[in-house]
């Protein structure tokens, strides 16, 4: 197949190789082209310019569109997503034969610690949400063959985000209720995409989690305790929202099984190459 990763970034290089492994001809579109992988053609280009976009590879089969934002606020959003795929539907010779959309679970806005799934209606809260849900219907209206892949938050090398934050010395977290927090692996995101590419008859939507929704306090905890440093104190707020609970038990019942089936055993290796670079440097 003839694939066109629109925003080949760290998830989608982790991808582009695997399809290269299969044998795939693999196109990657970005900005700055200097970190493709070895063997992906580079797109250079710039979504949010049309006058970039009109040197596109001809018959492309497959398209997965995952760019990331400049920054995290609704300009940004807007502009790479919503414009972004406007200005690349508009440059294309054909349809592709599928769409892949890269959407994301904040879709779905809801926070009293509920069970979300497919079926789930979205009511986006914050503005990424509100502009993924509006993208996906975009997306839906202009590619005839379209999945959306919803993921929850991607973790891995290079997102230490909570890596961090467990090392704060003084932090306090909310511990009760629980706020639920759900998490993928980016090799594992990477391998999902790699999968619905693959798959004879996928259906429109899937939500992507490694199916184990965990606390934030104690996702933090764990990864203090880890490295050595203290448990945060835990805040006990009862006008506190909860968040929401990611089954992908549709995702797993395509065969799809993660690499990294909870926090413990993705972060643990994180950490094990964290420690290993510190040597090294």
């Amino acid at each position: 197949m003839r694939i066109l990763i629109a925003g080949c970034g760290d998830t989608g290089s982790v991808l582009a190789s695997e399809l290269l492994q299969d044998g795939h001809e693999v196109h990657g579109l970005k900005r700055d082209i200097s970190t493709l992988p070895d063997g992906v053609q580079a797109v250079q280009a710039d979504l949010t310019d049309p006058a970039t976009l009109q040197n596109l590879p001809r018959g492309i089969d497959r398209l997965v569109f995952m760019p990331t934002p400049a920054s995290r606020d609704e300009a940004s959003y807007r502009d790479i997503f919503i414009n972004g795929w406007k200005n690349l539907w508009s440059s294309l010779h054909q349809a592709p034969g599928l769409t892949i959309l890269v959407s994301s679970t904040a879709v779905l806005g809801q926070s009293d610690g509920s069970i979300v799934n497919e079926e789930t209606v979205p009511e986006p809260g914050g503005f990424n949400g509100q502009v993924l849900w509006e993208l996906e219907q975009l997306v839906s209206g202009h590619a005839e063959n379209t999945l959306v892949v919803r993921f929850a938050g991607i973790y891995g090398p290079g997102r230490e985000h909570l890596i961090k934050l467990a090392g704060s010395p003084g932090l306090e977290i909310q511990q009760s209720p629980p706020y639920f927090t759900n998490r993928i692996h980016r090799d594992d995101a990477a391998a999902v995409l790699r999968h619905m590419l693959l798959m004879d008859e996928p259906d429109s939507l899937y939500l992507a989690s490694d199916g184990q929704p965990a606390s934030s306090y104690e996702v933090v905890s764990w990864l203090a305790q880890a490295m050595g440093y203290p448990a945060p104190h835990g805040l006990v707020v009862e006008s506190a929202r909860s968040g929401k609970r990611v089954d992908s038990q549709k995702l797993f019942e395509t065969g799809f099984r993660p690499r990294y089936p909870n926090y413990q055993a993705g972060y643990r290796e994180v950490l094990a190459q964290r420690n290993e670079d510190e040597i090294t440097n």
